[in-house]
């Protein structure tokens, strides 16, 4: 019985990548003012990066509603497929509550299996890679679930951000809360630790910010897979997959951007890596 892999769209991964291993994604909501936009498919990154810096007010995000959900189980299971839906860390959003309802109303239908990442971004987007290859091999549900859950004990994930303002505003600061009052200079950068966002480092400009997730990026030389994420920053994180390759020969590199609903918390020049380390 062929296995589908569903997501949703805080993994951040682009558009081929998600078309070329048939992966489902239901979107997260990003709302401005009384607007309410689905994330990559009735707004953009570019467009919600503009938008994002042209207003005052910081936008809200809303989870999946059930109804969502179901549409797309229905979808992903039509033609007798199992289920393997793959979501953004529970400490950060209720998006798997929602997907856990859905599956109850569905336990007569369809065979869904969840799994909480405990991931964000395109950390999440990796362990969705591995499974949806798993499944693309002809893996069964068993297979699939326990190639997801071993590239999560595989990934890391670092990113600086220019200011802790809109995780602040945005309630998703966690651990990070400890670097608040540090003085302006300072520039965080961050990691996913346990599911939740966590201080690794701090520094002292915007540059060298950059630079150490750089010097973090060229240090796991086992990694398999590789994105530099980013804040609407397209070019730097061009240049620096051209700056990597050297040092990371058989890691296979991509770029993608940090989508609206992640964006709405790192905000604008976020730039961060996320790798999955070979078994």
């Amino acid at each position: 019985m062929p296995v589908r892999v569903v997501t949703d769209s805080t993994c951040d991964l682009p558009p081929d990548l998600v078309a070329a291993h048939g992966i489902t994604v239901v979107p997260l909501t990003v709302i401005f003012g009384d607007e309410a936009l689905e994330d990559g498919t009735q707004i953009t990154a570019p467009a919600f990066y503009q938008r994002l810096r042209a207003t005052r007010d910081l936008p809200r995000t809303s989870q999946p509603s059930v109804e969502r959900f179901q549409r797309a189980y229905r979808a992903a299971g039509a033609d007798g497929a199992d289920i393997v839906s793959i979501h953004i860390s529970s400490k950060l959003s209720g998006t798997l509550n929602s997907a856990s309802v859905a599956r109850e109303t569905l336990k007569h239908e369809l065979h869904i299996d969840l799994i909480d990442s405990y991931n964000v971004s395109v950390g999440l987007g990796l362990v969705v890679l591995e499974a949806a290859r798993a499944a693309a091999s002809g893996g069964s549900l068993p297979d699939v679930v326990a190639a997801a859950r071993r590239a999560m004990d595989r990934v890391s994930v670092y990113v600086a951000v220019d200011t802790l303002e809109y995780l602040q505003r945005g309630g998703r600061i966690g651990r990070a809360r400890s670097l608040l009052g540090s003085i302006l200079s300072i520039k965080p950068i961050l990691m996913v630790d346990q599911g939740e966002v966590a201080p690794f480092e701090r520094v002292r400009t915007r540059t060298r910010a950059h630079e150490r997730i750089l010097e973090l990026a060229a240090g796991m030389p086992r990694a398999r897979e590789m994105f530099i994420a980013h804040g609407d920053l397209p070019e730097e994180a061009a240049a620096a997959l051209d700056r990597l390759r050297p040092a990371l020969p058989h890691t296979t590199l991509h770029t993608a951007f940090l989508g609206p609903v992640v964006g709405t918390y790192t905000g604008p020049g976020a730039f961060g890596v996320a790798a999955l380390e070979r078994e």
